[in-house]
């Protein structure tokens, strides 16, 4: 790959800091509140930077949510991973991810932007749809997982798959909107555990429950 020039590199630079800017303005006042004058402003560049790189203020802000679900993602399978490296069951590295989840839904501006700001800002269905692209594929491959060793006994796993999505950002609103989001968060994942779990076969072949939550 030849080097980048320097106006790649500027350029790139830029762009960078108009997301860093935007995520603190978007995280502390809302989309509604947050002019681009005032991103340009905070990452020292003029108005007319702003639209080299973006559309308008919604297209600034799904850079700034995509780059945020990202994290989150990549904070999941890590975690996933992880578990199942250090010899963890196939249910506990989903719980691994579960928590992963969970635990970034506790972040401010994670809360904020993604789950409070993000329907105003894009509109629902655009707001989903940026939701399902980011997490459907990951949820699938857990919930297939669990599927093919035998922790739960479904079909069809597409439809389990939307149902679960739709059951966590139902809880990430919950926990964003809670006076008391640390304890609505243990709260959530036990349901959403014991949801999953009621999907296994009863009795493994020594009469005893496969696995406990």
């Amino acid at each position: 790959m030849p080097p980048r020039s320097r106006r790649e590199e500027y350029s790139e630079a830029s762009r960078r800091a108009l997301i860093d800017s935007a995520r603190v303005r978007f995280a502390a006042q809302g989309f509604g509140a947050t002019s681009l004058d005032d991103i340009a402003a905070d990452a020292r560049l003029t108005k007319g930077a702003v639209y080299h790189h973006f559309a308008n203020k919604q297209s600034l802000f799904e850079a700034v949510l995509a780059e945020l679900e990202g994290g989150t993602v990549a904070a999941i399978i890590e975690a996933s991973t992880r578990a199942s490296v250090n010899g963890a069951s196939a249910w506990e590295a989903a719980l691994a991810g579960l928590d992963a989840f969970l635990d970034r839904c506790l972040d401010p501006v994670y809360q904020r932007i993604c789950f409070l700001e993000g329907p105003l800002a894009l509109g629902f269905m655009r707001w989903w749809e940026m939701g399902e692209h980011n997490e459907i594929g990951l949820i699938k491959g857990l919930l297939a997982d669990l599927r093919r060793v035998g922790l739960i006994e479904l079909d069809d796993v597409d439809m389990l798959t939307r149902l679960v999505f739709g059951s966590l950002i139902a809880a990430a609103l919950d926990i964003a909107r809670s006076a008391s989001p640390a304890q609505t968060r243990d709260r959530v994942r036990d349901v959403v555990a014991r949801m999953i779990f009621g999907l296994r076969p009863t009795l493994d072949h020594t009469g005893i429950p496969r696995v406990q939550i």
